[in-house]
């Protein structure tokens, strides 16, 4: 084929002979309870993947996290040089009994069910994209690296290792976080900054003598607003107050109060000039003798679109027009371990997961069943383009 031949179409008969025991394996995922830190539903998982990755030939190990059970990591090496990783999670954020409340279900055209969507599905729509492209005949890759971990919810602690070293090992990273419709994809998500608050004041008795104490809470509340104010100064920066607590007699004035901070940036700029703005209104005080202490977390680093990421887009949109459809990139707030693998070096294309929406809400989480059919075979042409064109 010449450099503008597409490659998706090719794959739609096989994705459509798929289709049945995609969905039969996806319920075998889905009624798993797998909730970040239930080991036990994690490691049956990754086992039952183990063993639908070795009928394809695929080299596959287990590297246990302490606390979250089993990663897994699956080569196959070809004939080509590009190395190319697909990635996802298993972890979901919903509560052990989550499949009793909601098991997997099909009907009126969506699946159903805890991590149906987020992203049991698209870790089942990787693993069909090499199978498609193994069963064509298709090897003009250096490796296919797939990477499932068990701990993206909650920020990827204990993966991250082992996702930054495979990012040394790889030229280009897709990662299969679902889409909201069917055009959709993603170059560039917000980073996050996690801070504590704390004030100190001096306690009193609040009816006897309440002018002796200096109140920590009071002194919180203006900080808060002040935080909240910033949101006029960085409109493209998050500012989210959660977690408030402080001492609780009602006959004392409180003399600490702590409140939790999530600041989000599509830049590193972004997070640093918050952080010295959240530094300054910490340095100064409204209620006299409170001091005030700021601690910041880093969390995940924006991932920011880049050349090459963008050189990814334009790939994706090539195979999507053999398919009739128009992708289209666009930021998304949240984070995803795309972030990560960008922190790392490597250009990363995200949201190539099926459709669907309702995440995090067992009662809406759904996935689009159409969606399957087509977004499958973007993948396999994309990563079959990736090899051959890039």
């Amino acid at each position: 084929m010449s450099q503008t031949a597409t490659y998706a179409q090719s794959y739609l008969a096989s994705f459509q002979s798929y289709q049945q025991e995609y969905f039969q394996r996806l319920e075998t995922l889905v009624n798993i309870d797998s909730g970040t830190g239930q080991i036990e539903g994690v490691n049956r998982i990754m086992d039952t993947l183990q063993q639908w990755l070795a009928e394809h030939d695929f080299s596959v190990s287990l590297h246990e996290s302490a606390g979250y059970g089993n990663n897994l990591l699956a080569r196959r090496k070809g004939k080509g040089q590009r190395r190319i990783l697909i990635m996802g999670h298993v972890d979901t954020v919903y509560p052990a009994g989550a499949v009793q409340d909601q098991p997997f279900a099909m009907r009126d055209g969506v699946a159903i069910g805890p991590g149906v969507l987020d992203m049991k599905s698209g870790v089942m729509l990787g693993i069909y994209a090499v199978r498609a492209l193994i069963e064509a005949g298709f090897d003009q890759y250096g490796e296919l690296v797939l990477l499932f971990n068990n701990d993206e919810e909650v920020g990827s602690p204990g993966s991250i290792p082992l996702i930054r070293e495979i990012a040394h090992e790889i030229d280009y990273a897709l990662v299969l976080e679902p889409a909201g419709k069917q055009t959709s994809l993603t170059h560039s998500r917000k980073g996050t900054d996690k801070y504590v608050l704390e004030v100190r004041g001096i306690s009193a008795h609040s009816g006897v003598e309440p002018y002796k104490g200096r109140s920590a809470v009071i002194e919180l509340a203006h900080k808060i607003l002040a935080i909240q104010n910033l949101h006029s100064i960085f409109p493209s920066v998050t500012f989210n107050i959660t977690k408030l607590d402080s001492t609780e007699p009602l006959n004392v004035i409180p003399d600490m109060a702590r409140c939790s901070i999530s600041v989000r940036s599509f830049s590193r700029h972004g997070l640093d000039a918050a952080s010295a703005a959240l530094q300054k209104i910490a340095s100064t005080s409204n209620v006299p003798d409170t001091i005030t202490t700021l601690t910041r977390n880093p969390g995940r680093h924006p991932y920011e679109p880049t050349a090459a990421v963008q050189r990814l887009v334009e790939l994706a949109r090539l195979e999507g027009e053999a398919l009739g459809i128009e992708l289209k990139a666009e930021p998304k707030g949240g984070v995803s371990d795309a972030n990560i693998l960008m922190d790392a070096g490597v250009p990363t294309l995200d949201t190539l997961g099926p459709v669907g929406g309702g995440m995090h809400n067992l009662d809406r989480e759904h996935m689009q069943v159409s969606s399957f059919a087509v977004r499958g075979p973007l993948l396999a042409g994309l990563i079959q383009r990736l090899c051959l064109h890039e």
